[in-house]
């Protein structure tokens, strides 16, 4: 993964672009906002979704199969820097007829000049609703994470 080479305005925008796209179902856009290889993790249950094709197929069923469940999307938050950028949400899904409210955080980083993954935190029954069947695929985070300051 190479380094971003934003600026801390330029790596919000992004960010912000992304959850934008991803709100409003816009497949191929919200593709384009990620670099070819992106890794995404997800805490809990402590695993990764590695590669294009495989964040490719997640992104088909995640605003097909979960963004029907958003209610509404509240930013509590943002930080940012050139490197990444820091989102925190309350989230409310309607789910059989029944309103939950779920807490989010997205520490998303930067790879040249678009995202090169996320690290996703949140509760259990959260991330088993966002990942649905690709629980299944998550490998394990292994060594030290590709975005470690050194």
């Amino acid at each position: 993964m190479k380094p971003s080479a934003m600026t801390t305005d330029e790596m919000s925008a992004i960010t912000r672009l992304h959850a934008e796209l991803e709100q409003n179902g816009e497949y191929e856009p919200l593709i384009a906002t990620l670099v070819d290889e992106p890794i995404f993790e997800f805490h809990p249950p402590g695993g990764q979704l590695r590669g294009g094709d495989t964040l490719r197929r997640f992104y088909t069923r995640f605003l097909r199969e979960f963004m029907p469940l958003v209610e509404e999307t509240i930013l509590i938050g943002e930080w940012a820097t050139p490197d990444a950028c820091v989102h925190e949400y309350q989230l409310r899904l309607r789910i059989d007829g029944q309103l939950e409210n779920h807490q989010l955080m997205g520490s998303i980083y930067g790879s040249e000049d678009r995202i090169g993954g996320e690290r996703l935190y949140g509760g259990e029954r959260l991330m088993d609703l966002m990942l649905g069947e690709f629980k299944s695929e998550l490998v394990p985070i292994e060594g030290r994470t590709q975005w470690a300051i050194e």
